[in-house]
């Protein structure tokens, strides 16, 4: 299904390209194509990481369209600077709608290697950005190549078919990662009060303190984060490696039961409280 609606994305894309009034110039070609094969993938239901690669070319074209315009220069390294702020501020501010996040295992980590969390999204958008970059060079080579001759529309084409395959790849290989799917699911186990001690005491966890607001916390806790509904916002406060479990807990069980299923998401394997601090004073523990 997800292949049948990329097929129609990839088809309308030449129709956007041609029916454009504008053929003067490669680059607002390419803001236009890959505007809106981005725009149509989520539409369509595309997977997250091929929108990312759309937006990321999208991005970088713009960038470099508006260096283009400045043809005056005013400081050392201008169109770096122009198309790097473009393309980040873009993207960035865009990250959130479309990240998809999943798990990246290197093997020569370690005795059995290591597994990171990794925005697939991110490095997809910065490898579409890659392609639109390259796509002019790429294009003066073909074009000395067949002795100064090009086909219409070739810098525009050549761009367009470029993220088509890796697009196909991606989706191929990746499927619907960031649908609350991942290639290593994680998983959940609710446990009693007993229970997640002896996981806590026994085993190499992560102790996640998520209720908001701050009431107490699980001797031992490595971390609190008080705004459970966005956990996926404090990447940085969680272990890089998803093969530590982390062992979550709120006050009542129902702000962790949410921020466990993220998690879950993420790839991590979770251990959550089942009743939280309440269920944790009644069996007789003490909060801090």
């Amino acid at each position: 299904m997800k292949l049948n609606k990329l097929f129609s994305l990839l088809f309308a894309i030449p129709l956007i390209i041609f029916l454009s009034k504008s053929v003067m110039a490669h680059c607002p070609l390419c803001v236009v194509g890959a505007g809106a094969a981005g725009a149509a993938a989520m539409w369509l239901g595309v997977s997250k990481v091929v929108v990312a690669l759309f937006i990321g070319a999208f991005a970088m074209s713009m960038g470099m369209w508006f260096a283009r315009i400045i043809k005056k220069k005013y400081i050392p390294f201008q169109n770096f600077i122009i198309v790097a702020v473009i393309f980040l501020t873009t993207i960035l501010p865009l990250m959130p709608l479309f990240k998809a996040l999943g798990p990246l295992y290197l093997s020569f980590i370690g005795d059995y290697g290591t597994t990171y969390v990794f925005n697939y999204s991110l490095a997809s958008s910065f490898f579409g950005g890659a392609i639109v970059l390259s796509a002019p060079s790429i294009s003066k080579a073909i074009t000395k190549k067949r002795n100064n001759k090009t086909f219409p529309f070739q810098g525009t084409l050549l761009t367009l078919i470029l993220l088509i395959i890796v697009g196909f790849l991606i989706q191929s290989s990746l499927g619907s990662l960031g649908e609350n799917k991942n290639i290593i699911p994680g998983s959940i186990e609710l446990l009693s009060p007993e229970e997640f001690e002896g996981v806590i005491k026994n085993e190499s966890v992560f102790l996640l303190n998520v209720h908001t607001p701050y009431e107490g916390q699980i001797n031992g806790t490595d971390e609190i984060i008080e705004d459970w509904e966005n956990i996926d916002k404090y990447m940085e406060k969680l272990p890089m490696d998803i093969s530590i479990p982390i062992a979550v807990y709120c006050r009542s069980g129902r702000m962790s039961e949410s921020v466990a299923e993220n998690l879950k998401d993420m790839g991590y394997k979770v251990y959550d409280l089942d009743g939280g601090m309440i269920a944790w004073e009644e069996s007789g523990r003490k909060i801090i």
